[in-house]
């Protein structure tokens, strides 16, 4: 009796078991239907039934090929499925730059607030892919850091120790073949991580042509768009390559290999329209030492990050203004060295007195690109140097007898005269917002800074429609 009884247990388990795999399987192929079957078979509630009405009694060989030939037929249903990117996805959609995201799950609906430039140059989210699994740093491998002078404007290229590549930002759309070929000068034809760190002309202006100049693996760009033709560019430039964009927002681990780490601390929370705060955050851990490139993310950003920001290497927040590099955050990150990327004599003040005196106090020793040129940061896991020959050389660090032409083409590039009838008028922005306004607009009472209308519009930002500034 307690056999029958203990027997019966384990069949309604079994039954029970099948019944839930059928379930389950079921939402991926018409062959977990076959799951029923033993489901039914094992039941001895069912087996009762069929006895009673049917004299219909299931011997054991009949109930162990019951439960093995589901197994088979699944097998054989489930197609072979393969993380290879399909090289056609971006041509079957016309006008169309593709987003994928290593999210869980996406909205249906995108907000047109969104990483949708326009409906000319729409944006589509696929699912991310699979890559060659990165090799580990050998012993002794350096990370090399180059912070490129690209006036004011941000582009940091990253050799890192195992071999692969990162490029955050190229500055903006003068400076990319110049970029370019300071990459190429250093041996490499391959950018394997591509960062823009957020959509103004700054930092993404020369992008565009980074890639079509170079050989790109994975990019990121943060889940904000604007409708400049920098950013439709450089989206166009994307599609044409046939090329995937992946969201970057916090949380995200790019790469880990060894004790070489990069993750995407932020953009965590942002709302609203000041595209500075939606910058990718980026740190890369390599041993014991830390760098963390904070794009322009100001100090809303800043106080959303949960992640740990302790770093040896600063890239200052949006070029060492008021709106970044808070007391609290600085305090956690607690910096050796801060890097600005900065134009001489810039019209917006950057850095700014209070920002520099902040980093002074917590003890960083701060470089400039507007001061010292190119800055390259040297890291064997363990310690940092810096090449400090590079503070006497602009736009490019010292050329080596295979750089020389890279380093001639980045100072022209760089020293290009502007031609735009607009240059000598001259509009003001405020620290937030994306319009360029006349100096009398109410919309500058909190903060107004003078540029010259053919740089607001290079940088993306739009005449306001209270003040109705020329355009």
């Amino acid at each position: 009796m307690i056999r029958n009884k203990i027997s019966n247990i384990i069949l309604w388990i079994l039954s029970i078991s099948f019944l839930l795999i059928t379930v389950i399987l079921l939402s991926t192929t018409w062959a977990a239907i076959f799951f029923i079957i033993p489901a039914v078979l094992l039941n001895p509630y069912v087996n009762k039934l069929l006895w009673d009405k049917f004299n219909f009694h299931n011997k054991a060989w009949i109930k162990i090929i019951s439960a093995i030939l589901p197994f088979i037929f699944y097998g054989i249903a489930v197609p072979t499925t393969s993380t290879t990117p399909n090289p056609n996805l971006v041509s079957s959609l016309p006008s169309s730059a593709v987003i994928s995201s290593s999210e869980t799950s996406l909205p249906s609906v995108i907000p047109s607030s969104s990483f949708i430039p326009s409906s000319s140059s729409q944006a589509v989210i696929s699912s991310s892919t699979a890559q060659t699994i990165p090799a580990v740093p050998a012993v002794g491998a350096k990370l090399k850091v180059h912070f490129i002078d690209v006036g004011q404007g941000d582009s940091e290229f990253l050799e890192l120790p195992n071999g692969q590549t990162m490029l955050i930002d190229a500055g903006e759309a003068e400076y990319g073949s110049g970029i370019v070929s300071y990459i190429k000068g250093l041996g490499h034809t391959k950018i394997d991580y591509l960062i823009a760190s957020h959509p103004h002309a700054d930092h993404i202006g020369g992008m565009a042509t980074v890639v079509n100049g170079l050989n790109i693996g994975k990019i990121y760009m943060p889940k904000k768009s604007t409708t400049t033709k920098t950013f439709e560019g450089l989206l166009t430039a994307i599609k044409n390559k046939g090329l995937q964009v992946n969201t970057a927002k916090a949380g995200q681990n790019l790469l880990k290999a060894g004790n070489l780490n990069i993750d995407i601390i932020a953009p965590v929370n942002i709302t609203g329209d000041d595209l500075n705060q939606y910058s990718a955050v980026i740190k890369v851990t390599y041993g014991a030492n830390r760098f963390l490139f904070m794009g322009d993310a100001g100090s809303t950003s800043e106080a959303q990050i949960s992640a740990d920001v302790s770093a040896d290497v600063l890239k200052v927040g949006h070029h060492g203004s008021n709106t970044s590099t808070s007391q609290t955050f600085l305090n956690k990150v607690r910096p050796k060295y801060a890097v600005i990327e900065v134009g001489k004599g810039n019209s917006y003040g950057h850095p700014t007195a209070a920002t520099l005196t902040k980093l002074q106090n917590i003890g960083a020793a701060i470089y400039r690109t507007d001061n010292d040129g190119t800055i390259i940061f040297t890291s064997d896991a363990k310690t940092i140097t810096i090449n400090k020959k590079s503070a006497t050389i602009k736009q490019q660090a010292p050329p080596t007898a295979s750089s020389k032409s890279s380093a001639a083409s980045f100072k022209a590039a760089a020293s290009k005269p502007s031609t735009n009838n607009n240059q000598g008028i001259t509009v003001y922005i405020a620290d937030t917002g994306t319009k360029y306004h006349l100096s009398t607009c109410r919309t500058l009472k909190k903060s107004k800074h003078a540029i010259s209308l053919a740089e607001a519009k290079a940088k993306g930002y739009t005449a306001c429609g209270i003040c109705h500034p020329p355009e």
